[in-house]
């Protein structure tokens, strides 16, 4: 399934096209098009990232990260498990 796309005009800094332009005559992208969809993917990832680490920082602002300490200990105790036996397994391979 093809995503419907749109277009639109952009107004950005000769310098900045001027950079685009040798990285497509790099081959690096085939057009200004794809330079910019994947630089929009980029910056809306980033915000989404922004808005999960505010919102987690939040929730432990607001002490409620305290109810998942132990879950949070068990973990890096499995963890930490996991790695000394698969290390300890590497060795006996040798």
């Amino acid at each position: 399934m093809s995503a419907i796309k749109q277009k639109a005009v952009i107004n950005a800094e000769r310098s900045q096209l001027e950079r685009v332009q040798r990285l497509i005559a790099g081959g690096r992208y085939r057009s200004v098009s794809e330079f910019v969809r994947e630089a929009l993917a980029e910056k809306l990832e980033r915000i989404e990232q922004g808005r999960v680490a505010e919102a987690v920082e939040r929730y432990c602002a607001a002490g409620l990260a305290e109810e998942d300490l132990d879950l949070i200990d068990g973990q890096t105790v499995g963890s930490k498990r996991l790695q000394t036996k698969s290390a300890g397994s590497r060795r006996a391979a040798r």
